[in-house]
């Protein structure tokens, strides 16, 4: 059985980080670049976001009786056949979760300008999926 408050208390701290990441989208490049607080606050940030949404994604899927997404990326692509996002939004989410994993993990050096450049997408694409996750939980 979905735990919708579970579900909505995720998706309470997905809009917190995106209030709070909206601020520094702002900022030109070389404020982001020079400015260490900003850059590992958004770095967090979207780590943060990635990871609240992978959570609602594994929960609902799971609940749903489907197997457990083998990574992170699956995460996205099984929400929408699962019916909680667009398969349209998946497709665009579901490289966050790299972005995710290098930020977590510094697989590689991490570039400033891709994780600045990546901040407009996150607020954009992560604001669709509260709301589409939002209407799915209305309806159950």
């Amino acid at each position: 059985m979905i735990e919708i408050d579970l579900v909505r208390r995720k998706l309470s701290r997905l809009h917190m980080y995106l209030k709070e990441l909206a601020p520094i989208a702002e900022k030109s490049f070389p404020e982001y670049k020079e400015g260490r607080y900003l850059k590992y606050t958004a770095e967090r940030l979207i780590q943060l976001m990635v990871e609240c949404a992978i959570d609602i994604n594994n929960h609902v899927v799971v609940e749903m009786k489907k197997r457990p997404p083998e990574d992170y990326t699956v995460s996205f692509i099984k929400a929408a056949e699962v019916g909680l996002i667009s398969r349209e939004l998946a497709d665009k989410l579901k490289g966050s979760a790299g972005m995710r994993n290098i930020l977590v993990h510094e697989y590689m050096e991490i570039d400033d300008r891709i994780v600045y450049e990546s901040i407009p997408l996150a607020l954009k694409e992560y604001k669709e999926y509260i709301k589409q996750v939002d209407a799915f939980v209305d309806k159950q």
